[in-house]
Order: structure tokens, then sequence, then C-alpha cells
């Protein structure tokens, strides 16, 4: 009599465990239908094999030992159901925090010298701190004057304002803000220039500096000021947000081709700071030949655009006004649009590495970057920060930044092949986290997911050729960084043309001839 009773409340418990297999299944199929990345002959499969499954438990419970292992089966799909409902919704958040509103932000912080014993904001309280404020002259953070009563260019995404009122406005909220959080007046001290403000920062006129952040790298690149670079340290920042115009994009699902902007910024944190661009990639993709030219521009390539009213600057300081800046700047060269935009920092660069376990990379040299590591000629097994200082490093090649814009596509490279093994299926959900807040692109979440349905559908593999413009080097005087004359890349507008003939061949449908 026992023994029956057993056996009906085993198969009770086995119809209960049936019952939230099929709502596990259910929930399951509709979140992936909402995810809208599956095409419809998948998601027919999946629903016909849970089905099936689920008839078959359900028949198996006939009978008491089917029942147990019907049970045990259906513990196993409720697992299963919901590691896949929990990668959907990783999958979810990661779409929406990379998919931008169209804001980006300036980073404005608080440093002092290196050997300074100041840990936090806190221990500045009683300092002398430095500002860039107005001279007799009206000029602007880095000492550029007007001219004839009217600044050189204007600046693009500042809803018209200039780089100069923005700063200043920055700078001014950052010192309220400060004041705030310590309860206490601050002791400001101004000078007419970012020179003059770091010259008395290093001769401890002051004790700290409130400045942006994207000037601390161009400031570096002068002769004489090579320390800021090295001999500063950060110990506090605020963002603000800075409003773009970046035209909404309304087709939910991408054209058949396109070209996305691929932006590496010099930062770590955020990546809506407004900030240098040192990685410059044009994707150019044809989804109906499955054709992708990875075209990248060296970051000192020589160049103007809009926000310099004609003047040349470097690429890589276009993104300090903007990441459409960048752009302006890249669709004169080439004579192009461009359609979408991604920006990654390098925080998050090394974030998604890791995530993947790592990447394969080949080296076309010996070479040591201090102290980081040494880089064998050849195949080298890469950690993210690893990959990060082999993807900027310049001085160890003879082509200088021509070498460092072949390995950043290298890098690229070896992280699509990375994304396309069994490790992105292993990883996915630290690969997801790494990605929140690492990236930021212009493109819907409606279009992403049509570019992932598209593959699906096909699994076509993709001919993927790359081509870096070339230049030769110079010194020559910037827009940003006015009366001194700065490492600089003059375009070879032979290989300019090239470029663009190859732009014209993935738009033609045809297989790109790179001539070498």
């Amino acid at each position: 009599m026992d023994k029956l009773k057993n056996i009906h409340a085993n198969k009770y418990v086995g119809y209960v465990i049936l019952m939230v297999y099929i709502v596990m299944a259910s929930a399951l199929i509709v979140q992936a239908a909402d995810l809208n990345i599956f095409p419809i002959s998948y998601l027919a499969i999946i629903l016909i094999v849970f089905v099936a499954l689920g008839v078959l438990f359900f028949l198996m419970h006939r009978k008491p030992v089917t029942s147990v292992i019907a049970s045990v089966l259906s513990l196993v799909m409720i697992f299963l159901c919901g590691a896949g409902a929990y990668y959907i919704r990783q999958t979810v958040n990661a779409l929406a925090d990379v998919t931008t509103k169209g804001e980006q932000t300036d980073v404005v912080s608080v440093y002092v010298l290196k050997d300074d014993p100041a840990e936090n904001v806190e221990d500045v309280k009683g300092y002398k701190i430095g500002v860039v404020g107005e001279g007799e002259q009206s000029r602007d953070g880095l000492g550029r004057n007007y001219v004839d009563g009217k600044k050189r260019g204007s600046m693009t995404g500042t809803d018209e304002h200039d780089m100069d009122d923005v700063n200043r406005q920055n700078v001014s909220r950052t010192i309220t803000q400060l004041e705030e959080t310590l309860h206490a007046t601050l002791v400001i001290s101004s000078y007419d220039n970012l020179f003059a403000l770091l010259d008395a920062l290093r001769a401890r006129e002051v004790g700290a500096v409130i400045l942006n952040e994207a000037y601390v790298g161009i400031i570096s690149e002068r002769e004489g000021y090579e320390w800021v670079a090295a001999d500063i340290r950060r110990i506090t920042m605020v963002e603000h947000v800075v409003e773009v115009d970046i035209q909404p994009i309304i087709p939910k699902v991408v054209p058949e081709t396109f070209i996305m902007y691929l932006s590496g910024i010099d930062t770590y944190g955020g990546v809506s700071a407004r900030s240098r661009s040192d990685v410059n990639i044009l994707a150019i993709v044809n989804t109906k030949t499955k054709n992708v030219l990875l075209l990248s521009t060296p970051r000192d390539y020589y160049v103007s655009f809009n926000a310099t009213g004609g003047a040349r600057d470097k690429l890589t300081h276009a993104g300090i006004y903007g990441v459409d800046a960048s752009i302006d700047a890249l669709e004169q060269l080439y004579g192009i649009q461009v359609d979408y935009y991604l920006r990654l920092n390098f925080s998050g660069f090394i974030d998604i590495i890791d995530a993947l376990g790592g990447i394969e990379v080949y080296s076309d040299y010996d070479f040591t970057v201090t102290p980081i590591r040494t880089y064998q000629k050849g195949i080298n097994q890469l950690s993210g920060l690893e990959a990060l200082a082999f993807a900027r490093e310049r001085y160890s090649f003879p082509e200088g930044d021509f070498q460092r814009a072949k390995n950043q596509m290298e890098v690229i490279r070896a992280v699509i092949q990375k994304c396309a093994s069994s490790s992105m299926l292993v990883n996915y959900a630290s690969v997801m986290e790494a990605v929140s807040g690492s990236f930021e692109t212009s493109m819907t979440k409606e279009q992403i997911a049509s570019l992932v349905k598209m593959q699906l559908s096909d699994m076509a593999r993709w001919n993927v050729t790359s081509y870096t413009v070339d230049g030769h080097s110079m010194y020559a005087e910037t827009f940003s960084m006015p009366g001194t004359e700065l490492y600089v890349i003059e375009p070879d507008y032979a290989t300019v043309e090239t470029a663009k003939g190859m732009i014209r061949e993935i738009y033609e449908g045809e297989n790109v001839n790179v001539g070498e």
C-alpha cells in the first residue's frame, strides 16, 4: 500500500515538474521572439523541440521507472531554459546600454603633482587651486587668440557655443559642485591659459589645478610639457553632459551597404567622455555580398574639419570636439557619408578581451613595451592590458604610426575571431557584462538585432579586407595647439584616392583589390 502511495506521489511531483518545464519553455520562447534576433525558422525549430520533449515527458510519466527519468530530464531542461532566459536578459541589457541617446560628456578633473600627498578632494580643501580664467585679451583655454573679433572655426555638437565658453562653464560648475561637496569655499587662482596654469602647478605656486581631462594628452605633445603626461595625478573628476547633434536613424533595419566609424578613445572609465580618438577605422560593409573593408587612418593625419574653420589639425584632436567632429574629418577626407559610429574606451577594451579569455595576435616585430611585456614576432597570446599596449605602441617600429594602425586592425581581427569561437559561448555572461558601459553606438537596438538575424539566417562567411592610408611625417602647427609645431602626418593623397576606389568597390558589390 505504501509502495503504491509512493508511486502516485512520485508521479504527482513529476507532473508538477513537467508543468514548471512548460512554463519555463514558453517564457523562453516569448523572450527569444521579443529579442528579435532569431530567424523564424530557428524559433520554429526550438518550439518543435520543446513541444516534442513535453509530450515525451508526459508519456514517460505513465510508468514508474520512466517517470523518474522524465522528472530528471525535466529538471535539466528547466535549468537550461533558465540559463537561456538569463543570457537573453544579459543581451537585452547590453543592447540597452550600448545604444547611445545622443549625448556625450566633458570630464573636468582636479589634478595635483604626482608626489603630492593629497589622495582625495578632501585633502585639497585648503590648497590654492588654479584654473584658466580670462586675461586682458579674449582667448580660449589653450591660449588661442580670437582673430578679427571672431574665433577661428565654430564648434559642432555644443549648441553653437564655442569650446572656450563650454570649458569655462564646466570649470565653474565643477568648482560649485566641489564646494557643495566640501561645504567650504575653495581658494581659486586664475591664469590666462593652460600652459601658465601648469607652469604654476609645477612651480608649486598652486597645489592643484582644475582642467578638462581631454586637454592633458594634447598639452603633453608640446615641447617642454612632456612631463604633464607622467607627473600629474587625478584625485577626482566631475562629468558634465553635452548634448550633441546626432540625428536619429528611423529605419529599423540597416541599409544593404553602410559605413560605420570605429573610434577608440584614450580614456579609462565612462565611454561618453569627449576625448582624443587614438583608433580611427572606417568599416565599409556590404551585407549582400558579405564584403567588409576596414580602412584605418593614422591618428596623427593632418586634416581639417568644420570645427577648425578650415585650419588643419591632427585627426586624433577632433575627438575633443565630439564624435561628430571626428566623423566630419573623415567624411571630408574620403568624400563619404558615415552612417553609424561605435566608440570604445580603453578600460572597455581591456575588459572585453579579458572576458573572452584573451586573444591571439600576430606581430610583425620583436619589441618590448615597458613594463607590460615583450612581444615576439609571430603569434602572441595576450590579455586585455597586453593587447591594449600592443595596439598603442608606435615608437618601436620604423613605420611608427602606420605600423600601429596595422596592429590595431590585427587586434580587431583577433577579437572578431575569438567572438566567433566557442569562447564566446563559454564566457557569454562576462562578455555581456564587459560590453555594458564599455562602448556605445548610434545604431538602434532594432538595427543591431536585424544584423544578427541576417547573419543567423544564412551563416555566410565574410570577406574582410584591410587597408591603411599612407603619408609622410613632419612637424606643423595645429588648430588645437597654436603657436607650436607638433608631429603630424601629411596625407599621401594617392593612397587616399586608392581608399576611395576601394570604398566604391564595396558599394558596387565588387571584391576589393588592395593592389598589393
